[in-house]
């Protein structure tokens, strides 16, 4: 994305303002690999300092012009620094990487460019009849849609236009708050903008009316915004656009928690929560200078007097999760088995009807981590189930 600020008029609660201009960076590594940076070394704004061997997980650039000052497992440290005067006869430092012109590729070119560029495929490519844009918020507290949907509709007909190249379908479905909001190259419907409408499956089932609908692909409207904004620039993926605290953001990736909090004029309590993500899905931090990455849509502060802290309590089978469930399913009894490590028997409970929602855990008198339980016992079912696979194989062999 561009250095451009995104910010429109003054007190419009949908602008998008410009985020800080750190003096450091930590770009974060999810599985990157290290080999294209060093410490020491001069980078610029675009440049690639870590590569993924997935063939379908974008690369990571540097957003700013710096030095290298350390290179971990978990992040690049890059220290703001313009660059060095050219001596005489030296051709002058590069501020920005190549742009690429995306428009004129097919599929096969197209995804080895975004991969490039460092954009996630594993979002965009999916072989499906109908795909949905999910026009909403996320999560409550979080509202950059209307901005996306209400100032950037170019850039978003943009990554549309890449995205029906990426995954052909023959319906095109925009779910947004309001049916007269519209996209070139797609259908609107309006879906009630009432949590957890935004989760993909239950969008789904009120976008077609069906729970077990097939050969539908949802993607998100920060996502289609990314792969827009990546088009229109030609540029690699060094920003993205986050709620904080209540006012819509461009921020660079890497921008460390602390450094985005004190710009927003966010104070952090002793013993506060920061959430990185929406309130009811988000993950707490445990340290504020971890850098953020571009798939992060917010940043929030839980004042430590707000809610009971979550606690490692009995279930008091009060039933309130199982009433506020969308999936119909009894997350008190995936939380127990969780807890006991009695993964078979979640599958009993049809833990994989679980949309991940977060609303049993919201609505637990006991305040039991119930959601993070249930993503547990999914993790540690794939994993037997890896095991399995592999075991099969090698008698096979």
């Amino acid at each position: 994305m561009s250095t451009t600020p995104f910010a429109l008029t003054c007190g419009d609660r949908n602008a998008f303002l410009q985020g800080p201009e750190p003096a450091e960076v930590r770009v974060p590594l999810s599985g990157h690999g290290l080999k294209t940076v060093k410490k020491k070394a001069q980078v610029h704004p675009g440049m690639l300092v870590a590569d993924h061997p997935n063939d379908k997980r974008g690369e990571a650039h540097s957003p700013i012009c710096g030095v290298v000052a350390e290179v971990n497992a978990d992040c690049v440290v890059i220290a703001a620094q313009a660059p060095a005067e050219p001596a005489e006869g030296e051709e002058p430092a590069k501020t920005q990487a190549e742009a690429l012109e995306l428009s004129s590729l097919e599929k096969d070119g197209l995804k080895a460019a975004l991969k490039s560029l460092g954009l996630d495929l594993r979002t965009y490519l999916r072989r499906a009849e109908t795909l949905i844009i999910n026009g909403l918020n996320p999560e409550p507290g979080i509202f950059w849609a209307e901005g996306m949907l209400e100032n950037h509709k170019s850039t978003l007909e943009k990554g549309l236009e890449l995205l029906k190249v990426l995954s052909p379908a023959g319906k095109v479905i925009l779910a947004a708050h309001n049916a007269g909001i519209s996209l070139a190259g797609a259908s609107t419907t309006a879906v009630a903008p009432v949590y957890p409408n935004s989760v993909d499956r239950l969008l789904i089932a009120a976008v077609t009316g069906s729970e077990n609908a097939k050969g539908v692909h949802v993607v998100g409207l920060h996502d289609l915004f990314i792969l827009g904004r990546t088009g229109e620039t030609g540029l690699p993926v060094t920003e993205t656009v986050m709620t904080v605290q209540g006012k819509n953001y461009v921020v660079k990736v890497g921008t460390t928690i602390k450094d985005m909090l004190e710009h927003a004029g966010v104070a952090v309590g002793d013993n506060d929560r920061v959430v990185l993500g929406g309130p009811m899905r988000g993950k707490s931090v445990s340290r504020l200078d971890c850098g953020i990455g571009k798939q992060d849509t917010a940043l929030f502060v839980v004042p430590d007097s707000a809610f009971p802290p979550v606690a490692d309590a009995a279930c008091i089978n009060c039933g309130e999760c199982i009433l506020r469930c969308p999936a119909r399913i009894r997350p008190n009894m995936l939380g127990r088995y969780s807890e006991f490590r009695m993964y078979d028997k979640c599958k009993d409970e049809y833990i994989d009807s679980c949309v991940e929602c977060g609303l049993c855990a919201y609505w637990c008198v006991a305040r039991r981590p119930v959601l993070q339980l249930i993503q547990l016992a999914k993790h540690q079912i794939v994993l037997q189930e890896q095991q399995v696979t592999a075991c099969s194989l090698q008698g096979e062999s």
